[in-house]
């Protein structure tokens, strides 16, 4: 049964499973940063670990690479690709692109907030110079999310595409 599941599969599912995935763990990695929770403060902080922000630097530099693969089967994808799936595998490398910054964008703000902690532990922070640099790292993410999240329609439209054609 599995055989037949997987001779069944186009290439567009492939990619859409993995568009899947690297959203997944490009989430987790910005709700580790950004969401509040309990254990991030005191005296919880004192018990359990906090973020490890050069975790998530390997981690955006691994989805990274993966979006290099990814672009490369898109390709492949589209050589062989049915008139139904044409409008979604145009519609993924903008979105990966999107992606790619975005995943850059969170390692830079992870990166900040790893030398800050550097900079905390050794008492080298200076608060309102590094602060403003912070903002601008957060605008610039933020920035890359709403670009992401546009790409992201376009590929959800053809998705639906996809999904809502007859097959032969």
């Amino acid at each position: 049964m599995s055989e037949n599941n997987v001779e069944t599969k186009l290439p567009s599912q492939i990619i859409f499973e993995n568009l899947k995935e690297f959203l997944r763990a490009k989430n987790a990695a910005h709700e580790s940063i950004f969401k509040f929770h309990w254990k991030k403060m005191w005296p919880f902080n004192r018990i359990w670990p906090q973020v490890d922000f050069e975790r998530i630097v390997r981690l955006m530099a691994e989805i990274r690479k993966n979006i290099i693969s990814q672009q490369n089967l898109v390709i492949t994808a589209k050589e062989k690709a049915k008139d139904f799936e044409k409008n979604f595998l145009n519609a993924v490398p903008a979105y990966l692109e999107a992606l790619d910054k975005s995943c850059q964008g969170l390692s830079d703000i992870a990166q900040w907030k790893q030398d800050m902690l550097y900079k905390k532990i050794h008492h080298e922070a200076k608060l309102v110079r590094d602060s403003k640099s912070y903002n601008e790292l957060l605008k610039t993410y933020e920035k890359e999310q709403a670009d992401l999240v546009r790409a992201g329609a376009f590929v959800q439209a053809g998705w639906i595409e996809v999904v809502n054609a007859p097959r032969q």
